[in-house]
C-alpha cells in the first residue's frame, strides 16, 4: 500500500479530489473530498461545503412542489364534480430511456409539458454539476 504524500508515514487511502494526490485519514478533509494541503489554501476563499450547495434545501422544495402537485390532483376532479375528462400524461426516464405515457383528450400536451420539464430538470442537473465540478477545482 502506497504512504501519504504529505506526512509520508501512514498508509495513504484516499485521493484528493483537486490535486489528485494521495493522503491518508489525517492528511485528508472528508467534507470536502480534497487533501488537508488543498482544503487550506483553498477553503477560506471558497466557504464550507454546507454554503456551496444547499441540497437540503432544494430536497425540501422537492418534496413540497410533488405533495403539492398530488394534492392538485386529487381536488381538481372533485372540485369540478366529476364531470370533467381527466387528462394524464408522465415520463418516466430510467438512465438514459424515456418512457412516456398518457391517456385522456389532452394526453398528447401533458406528454409534452412532461418531456419539457424533464429537460428543464437533466439542465438544471447539469449546471448544478458543473459548478459544483469547477468549485471543488
Amino acid at each position: 500500500m502506497a504512504l501519504c504524500a504529505f506526512c509520508g508515514t501512514r498508509n495513504a487511502s484516499f485521493v484528493c479530489h483537486n490535486c489528485s494526490r494521495i493522503a491518508c485519514r489525517e492528511c485528508f478533509d472528508a467534507n470536502r473530498w480534497w487533501c488537508a494541503n488543498c482544503s487550506n489554501q483553498l477553503g477560506s476563499a471558497i466557504g464550507p461545503p454546507s454554503l456551496q450547495m444547499p441540497t437540503g434545501i432544494l430536497f425540501f422544495l422537492a418534496f413540497v412542489m410533488i405533495f403539492v402537485g398530488m394534492l392538485l390532483m386529487s381536488l381538481g376532479p372533485i372540485l369540478n364534480g366529476g364531470t370533467v375528462g381527466t387528462s394524464g400524461g408522465v415520463v418516466i426516464l430510467i438512465g438514459p430511456i424515456p418512457i412516456v405515457l398518457g391517456s385522456g383528450p389532452f394526453s398528447g400536451v401533458m406528454v409534452v409539458l412532461a418531456l419539457v420539464l424533464m429537460v428543464c430538470a437533466l439542465i438544471f442537473f447539469g449546471v448544478i454539476l458543473r459548478r459544483r465540478r469547477f468549485t471543488t477545482r
